[in-house]
């Protein structure tokens, strides 16, 4: 039973906080800073917007957070690593074709690391 009203409270604790920068999204979460250090293995609601070829959209996520440091640049700031637990379908798909497209040039290849299986 305790372990319950800790988790509510977790949430309404996270309710308060408001994100102030995304540093990056993938298909499988989200980084970003925020005001007020968050527990780990939290669960929270973030709002992401986004806008593609002029046109704008909100798109409401779920996420545990896997990760939460100080920031090196704000002072006073947080970069919360969030994992996503609920993606609307056409936001994934968004993501997974962004990926998609920058993911042959984000990547340099080794030579002779094929060997090891990583190329």
């Amino acid at each position: 039973m305790a372990s319950k009203a800790k988790s509510r409270r977790t949430k309404l604790q996270a309710r308060k906080c408001t994100a102030t920068r995304m540093c990056s999204i993938s298909s499988t979460g989200v980084v970003f800073l925020n005001a007020r250090a968050l527990e780990v293995s939290s669960e929270i609601t973030l709002t992401v917007q986004t806008n593609i070829l002029g046109s704008g959209q909100e798109w409401t996520v779920q996420g545990w957070v896997v990760e939460c440091v100080p920031a090196e640049e704000p002072q006073n700031c947080f970069k919360v690593t969030l994992l996503f637990s609920n993606l609307p379908k056409e936001l994934q798909q968004v993501l997974t074709l962004a990926e998609g497209c920058h993911g042959a040039t984000a990547i340099r290849r080794i030579p002779g690391a094929e060997l090891f299986g990583l190329n």
